[in-house]
């Protein structure tokens, strides 16, 4: 399953001006092998505080795992979600 992870946290608590939370994240995103899911890319929205992560994964418990590192960093918003070409092929099949 693919999952489209939003992090975001405030101004107060950037992670930019945090070494140890900073290191904590690019290592928790970058070494999933740990987890077992496959990160498909990560985007940053800076001034916004946010950062989009794309996951696959085979559970929402491998899932937890990986969140598990950074999960007091900032708060988290995590949607499943389909590749736009499968989305439509599914409804097109009915």
């Amino acid at each position: 399953m693919l999952f489209h992870v939003t992090h975001t946290h405030g101004y107060e608590t950037c992670i930019a001006h945090d070494e140890k939370s900073k290191s904590k994240l690019i290592q928790t995103i970058f070494e999933t092998e740990v987890s077992g899911v496959k990160v498909w890319d990560a985007f940053s929205d800076p001034p916004g505080h946010q950062i989009f992560i794309i996951i696959e994964s085979d559970s929402m418990e491998q899932l937890v795992k990986f969140l598990d590192p950074i999960i007091d960093i900032g708060d988290y918003d995590v949607r499943p979600v389909l590749n736009l070409r499968t989305a439509i092929e599914n409804l097109s099949n009915n």
